[in-house]
């Protein structure tokens, strides 16, 4: 097993009048090269949760286990531990400090130690993964990007510095339909072309129902469902009472199944949902 944790739990401020329990006996696993969907409502725990992945924050108690060992144990390199999962928070383009794009995407895989010609390599990956021309690219002021550029960016070099996993937290937020969909359709391709661990926190339903393998939801700082999207989603009524809504998609198929229509609801395309709705009225 690739991740795990065991019992992780997390409190802010404990001991003070504004102790807050933010994650209570957490215990899950993902495997190598998963795709993964954490969901929940404000407040839940899910970001709480995903920074105790690469040791941003340490368990009140409980473990943490990468590879079968606990990354707390004084034998393990937090560092090294961090350069295998890779953190990408809300509105990345906000990290982006260096004056060239070259300079920025490369401070991560300096880090490590790395230069010459394989800080170049590193550089040139992560960009090109990303979708952007290394020569058009490396010698611009990140400042002057479009917003999508940034954020691509971003992710460019966190992909530099070649982690196992990475874990994005709201990737999409603030973006424009356009530059969301180029964007997650580029995480869905880095998850299938380099076995890339892909660990997604999202508000969007419709977004995770379409790409991850399965669902972690949380709610109150606890686990409350896991599955496949379409055995999460059979959830309904648990899905609504934490504050989420269901894939608008979902629910329509659901409508139509509670109203004696003959209809698959485990479809979370668009393509794929009128090809099943067409199907049903060619059948009258």
């Amino acid at each position: 097993m690739l991740i795990e944790t065991k019992n992780l739990a997390h409190v802010y401020m404990p001991g003070t009048p504004f102790q807050v329990e933010a994650l209570q006996g957490v215990s899950l696993e993902i495997e190598r090269g998963e795709f993964v969907g954490i969901i929940g409502e404000t407040g839940s725990g899910k970001s709480t949760f995903v920074q105790h992945l690469n040791g941003l924050l340490k368990p009140t108690s409980g473990e943490v286990l990468f590879d079968g060992h606990n990354i707390w144990t004084k034998a393990n390199n937090m560092r090294k531990h961090r350069s295998r999962i890779a953190l990408l928070f809300q509105f990345p383009e906000h990290q982006l400090f260096e004056e060239t794009v070259f300079k920025d995407i490369a401070f991560g895989p300096r880090n490590l130690g790395l230069g010459g010609e394989e800080l170049e390599k590193r550089v040139r990956y992560g960009l090109e993964l990303m979708g952007l021309d290394f020569k058009l690219y490396k010698d611009r002021s990140p400042f002057n990007l479009s917003g999508g550029e940034k954020r691509r960016v971003a992710m460019a070099g966190i992909l530099a510095m070649e982690p196992e996993v990475i874990i994005l937290d709201e990737p999409t937020a603030g973006m424009d339909p356009s530059g969301r969909r180029q964007l997650l359709e580029q995480i869905k391709r880095l998850h299938s072309e380099q076995n890339l661990t892909v660990i997604l926190v999202t508000h969007n339903m419709e977004d995770v129902s379409r790409l991850a393998g399965r669902l972690f939801v949380f709610s109150g700082g606890r686990l409350v469902l896991e599955g496949t999207p379409v055995d999460v989603f059979k959830s309904a009524e648990t899905i609504k009472e934490i504050g989420l809504e269901l894939p608008p998609l979902t629910e329509l198929l659901q409508e139509l199944k509670k109203s004696g229509k003959d209809i698959s609801t485990d479809l979370f395309s668009v393509e794929d949902v009128g090809r099943e709705i067409l199907q049903l009225y060619r059948e009258g």
